[in-house]
């Protein structure tokens, strides 16, 4: 097949997050099945025009901004009488409402539906523009077929008016191979670890919260925060502020070598986000023999098994967070045992599952792609 998809950003865009990651490591796998992948996205300062990343042809056009508008007139103009035998229209950002203009076999993927989380993160009238989008989901795409990457995320959109049967879920995994290479080795002093985009919705804050309480029990704990992002400042403020310096370590940009290595050396991975799409890092966490605690919200409830590989807890909490980390590490039997849970349970997935899923259900869908 030629598959078109479009999204927002590539991998290669400094603000790539789960979503960015979750399309490339599926679409690549695809190309080496014989596919001919293009995936036009926004532009972004120093990037070329055009490239090709792991096989998948990258076109870059406009900008941030108005991407959604761009891409229409692109399409129209450019791409509507290409042999494009499929298009994928993955769902993030500004919904782009490919189904009013797009002719072709088309599928959507939906990793979440932002909510009132955006009014935290952004300027109050974007994020109402862009709930208002959300809400006009079912209204453009209730004909096309629509992965989600969890349970969590199909029944958002579903409580929006889609219809139920035409979706399915698509789910998100990792790079085994990765993180088999690294040896798992935990410090006989307790650690926990948060890693990922640095921003104001993630609610890090309240892990940090969390610290002054826990350090009374367990006085030798550290906590490290790896990734980057614009709320990074503001966090630093507060650990000065609480006089965690000792306590709390910012590593900023990862790689996924390093990051590999900070989660076998965790005891614990922490998140305490608005939201998720599903939570990759739980599960690469998992997969070094570490388990999560992470907020009881759509998403992390999908990705933590409560009681089995890991805890989840209410959202803001941090008296229940410190409370759950505690119980957790103190426990050395149940730590060894939700640990294994953990592990096992990130055994589940892989990118190489989730790209043949996708190929099997678009020709469920449309039957005749796959001659």
């Amino acid at each position: 097949m030629n598959i078109l998809i479009t999204n927002w950003r590539d991998i290669k865009n400094p603000e790539a997050g789960g979503a960015e990651v979750h399309l490339h490591e599926i679409f690549k796998r695809i190309v080496t099945k014989g596919h001919n992948v293009t995936l036009v996205a926004h532009q972004f300062d120093n990037a070329p025009k055009e490239e090709v990343i792991d096989g998948i042809t990258v076109k870059r056009i406009g900008n941030k901004f108005l991407f959604n508008r761009q891409f229409k007139k692109y399409y129209l103009s450019k791409l509507a009488n290409e042999s494009f035998d499929l298009v994928v229209d993955d769902i993030s950002k500004i919904p782009l409402n490919t189904p009013s203009y797009i002719k072709k076999p088309l599928v959507g993927i939906l990793h979440h539906i932002h909510g009132n989380s955006l009014y935290k993160e952004i300027p109050l009238p974007l994020a109402y523009y862009i709930i208002s989008k959300e809400k006009q989901i079912p209204k453009y795409y209730s004909k096309t077929p629509v992965f989600t990457v969890s349970e969590s995320t199909r029944k958002e959109l579903v409580d929006l008016g889609f219809p139920k049967k035409k979706t399915d879920i698509l789910y998100n995994a990792i790079e085994h191979e990765l993180f088999e290479k690294v040896k798992i080795e935990k410090p006989d002093t307790p650690l926990i670890t948060y890693i990922g985009r640095i921003k104001k919705y993630k609610n890090i804050n309240k892990i940090i919260d969390a610290m002054p309480l826990l350090i009374k029990k367990i006085p030798e704990l550290k906590l490290v925060i790896g990734g980057k992002g614009d709320y990074s400042d503001a966090l630093k403020e507060q650990v000065e502020k609480l006089n965690l310096r000792k306590n709390v370590e910012f590593t900023g940009f990862l790689s996924e070598e390093e990051k590999a290595k900070l989660l076998g050396k965790a005891w614990a991975f922490v998140t305490m986000a608005e939201k998720e799409g599903w939570g990759i890092t739980v599960i690469e966490a998992n997969s070094m023999k570490t388990p999560a605690i992470g907020s009881n919200v759509p998403g992390l409830r999908d990705s933590i098994k409560d009681k089995e590989t890991g805890y989840l807890v209410p959202l803001n909490d941090s008296a229940k967070l410190a409370e759950k980390i505690e119980v957790l590490l103190l426990n050395k039997t149940d730590l060894k045992r939700i640990s294994e849970n953990a592990y096992n349970w990130s055994k589940e997935f892989s990118w190489d599952k989730s790209a043949n899923h996708f190929l099997e259900q678009v020709y469920k869908w449309y039957p005749k792609l796959k001659n």
